[in-house]
């Protein structure tokens, strides 16, 4: 047997990070830095439903002519904090531009930033360069979604460590190791099975507060005169519902009614300001006025 074959996966690339054939090649499975949204992991960059429409091409737009610029910084300050790493670290680390996909479980791949090695240990090194406000998600350690980003990347290629480091406002660096979790990759890959099930079957999956506009937008125009019986379950949605509407609003004007009353205190001062040193500002802001493009959405409402 060959050194590949023994290997846990296969290589594909290489690739340019995040051009057209680097996403291609990623939507063939799902991403190691997918995981933590399908797993509706706290503080995910997305959710499941908006991973499955984009593994299922359904939110495809024009390429940028220009990557943004978030994107153009972290790739530019990759070797950066790579090099960082191994300074602080005395690890050795090594580039890598190759994407990997899984042998036992196809449905899952990654691509890495670098390798790093600790003893006769190799393992992935994932490199982020994040803006200040991440702060406080590092004070305990590392990311938690980053941290299942890693186990994902250790998955696909058999490691029994990696690491991660990153970069916060351009002046703050944090890193940390991560030991392989077996028994959290089980149940990472069983349930991300079932997702790709749910991605190769077109069965969307549930979806979570921040996809109402996805929602409408997958589903499109509706079948002019058609109606869906509302049974079982749905009669306690509905009642969930408009509840949590009249709780929303009860909430509401109560936020409203305290905002007024202090803006009535500040008067014609631009802050209030408390005894522990807390300000209220009440200015002034100036806004552009423009025109709205016209747009065809579809809207939920209820009628008696």
């Amino acid at each position: 047997m060959t050194k590949a074959e023994n290997l846990p996966y296969t290589t594909h690339g290489p690739f340019a990070t995040h051009s057209p054939e680097w996403h291609a090649h990623r939507a063939k499975c799902i991403g190691a830095s997918e995981i933590a949204s399908i797993l509706r992991v706290p503080g995910a960059f997305s959710t499941p439903l908006k991973v499955w429409a984009d593994k299922k091409a359904l939110l495809q737009s024009d390429p940028p002519t220009e990557a943004p610029d978030f994107l153009r910084f972290g790739l530019k300050l990759e070797p950066v904090i790579a090099d960082e790493f191994a300074e602080r670290t005395g690890l050795l680390v090594e580039e890598e531009d190759r994407q990997f996909i899984s042998k036992p479980y196809p449905f899952l791949g990654c691509s890495l930033d670098r390798w790093f090695y600790k003893g006769k240990a190799k393992g992935p090194l994932d490199l982020k360069n994040t803006g200040f406000y991440m702060k406080d998600r590092w004070e305990d350690g590392i990311y938690l979604p980053y941290q299942v980003q890693v186990q994902g990347q250790m998955a696909v290629t058999g490691a029994e460590i990696g690491a991660c480091a990153v970069l916060m406002g351009g002046n703050e660096f944090k890193w940390g190791l991560v030991e392989r979790n077996q028994r959290f990759i089980d149940a990472m890959l069983e349930k991300l099975e079932r997702f790709w099930e749910m991605v190769i079957n077109d069965i969307m999956p549930e979806p979570e507060a921040e996809d109402t506009k996805l929602v409408g937008v997958l589903l499109g125009r509706e079948s002019a005169g058609v109606s869906v019986a509302l049974t079982g379950d749905w009669v306690d949605v509905d009642e969930q519902l408009q509840k949590t509407k009249e709780e929303i609003k009860k909430l509401t004007e109560t936020k409203d009614k305290l905002e007024a009353r202090l803006k009535m205190k500040i008067g014609e001062a631009e802050r209030g300001v408390l005894p522990g040193g807390g300000q209220y500002i009440y200015k002034t802001v100036e806004r552009q006025g423009y025109t709205v493009q016209a747009t065809s959405v579809r809207q939920l409402r209820r009628i008696k």
